[in-house]
């Protein structure tokens, strides 16, 4: 009998929880300071479920002048609250 497969990939989440999270991040990041300007979260965010059980959180910002701004958080665990 076969091993049951992981569900991995793209997780569906609201996005508004990627933005509260991401809000946190960019307020602590040295360089999105350092460039004085306002960045937008984009669509292109996503959380990433991996084949350990763990997450991958890729943030993607654009700024001015066509800037962008990209974080990736790897082995993150989520807690259900």
């Amino acid at each position: 009998m076969s091993q049951r497969r992981r569900h991995t990939g793209r997780v569906k989440i609201d996005f508004a929880k990627i933005e509260a999270f991401a809000a946190s991040e960019l307020a602590t990041s040295a360089l999105a300071a350092a460039m004085g300007c306002d960045w937008t979260l984009t669509r292109h965010s996503a959380l990433y479920r991996c084949r350990d059980g763990l997450y991958t959180l890729c943030l993607v910002w654009h700024g001015p002048n066509r800037e962008t701004l990209t974080t990736t958080m790897r082995g993150l665990q989520l807690e259900v609250a």
